[in-house]
């Protein structure tokens, strides 16, 4: 499984007046803090792990064990670029392919796959690599993002007292998400 080294800090997915619109309020009149800090990076939590796939911009880094060949999808949906590949030696320290084998990053909607052409290198591999949504070719996963920052402005609370929520169908809102979903592996 890939784990996230870090956020982009300068790539935002969703900012304080995008929210402030979905939610039709002026971006002066929300609470900023808790938007920017709470509610944008709840939702994107959300999405992420529901699909599988990067939203926000991030490097991530994932084992390969020997056994996974060439042509093998990386663990995290949206990568788009491979940024460093190194060997696993048998007594844990870790030995930099450089220069950077040849290698191909096959970008599918949902998967991206890592092909070494000339063959992939022996042992087992940490692959550290660049992955993100780009919301401009896939607007339903922005739209999503909003219609849940909005309903997380709204209902800021996990219980509301005396009042009943009839939550979307999750078939609908989820929808949104299905073009990068990440296929289950098993």
């Amino acid at each position: 499984m890939a784990r996230r080294i870090q956020y982009d800090s300068a790539a935002q997915v969703l900012s304080v007046e995008d929210v402030a619109a979905q939610c039709h309020v002026e971006a002066d009149d929300l609470q900023a803090d808790l938007v920017e800090l709470v509610i944008i990076p709840g939702v994107i939590a959300q999405a992420e792990a529901k699909t599988g796939a990067a939203i926000r911009p991030a490097v991530y880094e994932e084992e390969w064990p020997e056994s996974y060949g060439s042509g093998h999808s990386l663990d995290v949906g949206q990568a788009d670029e491979v940024l460093a590949v190194q060997r696993v030696e048998p007594d844990g320290t870790l030995t930099e392919l450089q220069p950077l084998p040849r290698l191909r990053l096959e970008r599918g909607q949902r998967e991206s796959f890592l092909h070494f052409p000339l063959g992939r290198p022996s042992g087992r591999l940490l692959i550290r690599y660049h992955a993100g949504a780009d919301l401009a070719a896939y607007p339903g996963v922005k739209q999503w993002l909003l219609m849940q920052a909005a309903t997380a402005h709204e209902f800021r609370e996990t219980l509301v007292v005396g009042t009943i929520l009839a939550e979307l169908p999750s078939h609908f809102t989820d929808s949104l998400l299905a073009e990068i979903t990440v296929p289950p592996r098993f």
